[in-house]
């Protein structure tokens, strides 16, 4: 307890500071952002190299495979499934059962080989 016995008016030597209580609302509000933005986060991170990324996905347009391919397409994870029908050093062409799309390379984060009935 702070003793304000010195001060000349009784309200002020009556005051009891509320401490801790009043930042509540400031780290609530502070926190609750803070962990909603960090729920909200997408992890964009690869372990693909450009190297690999190329070689795996030549061996789907030589093969004419079809493949599973998860981008980043506006701050989100998008899985794009089809067939390599052009590729070059920064984009590739997939043919999808909607019609074909425009990647670019730095956009990919993974590639499979699809194998129909195990991802449907």
């Amino acid at each position: 307890m702070i003793d304000r016995s010195y001060l000349p008016f009784q309200s002020a030597r009556d005051y009891q500071d509320p401490g801790m209580q009043k930042w509540m609302g400031f780290y609530l509000s502070e926190h609750t952002s803070s962990l909603s933005e960090e729920k909200n986060r997408v992890d964009f991170s690869t372990d693909l190299i450009l190297d690999e990324k190329l070689h795996l996905l030549s061996q789907l347009y030589v093969g004419q495979l079809k493949g599973s391919f998860v981008v980043k397409e506006k701050k989100q994870k998008a899985t794009i499934i089809g067939k390599v029908r052009e590729l070059s050093s920064k984009s590739l062409s997939i043919r999808t059962s909607e019609g074909y799309r425009l990647i670019e390379l730095a956009d990919i984060l993974e590639i499979r080989l699809w194998e129909e009935g195990v991802y449907d």
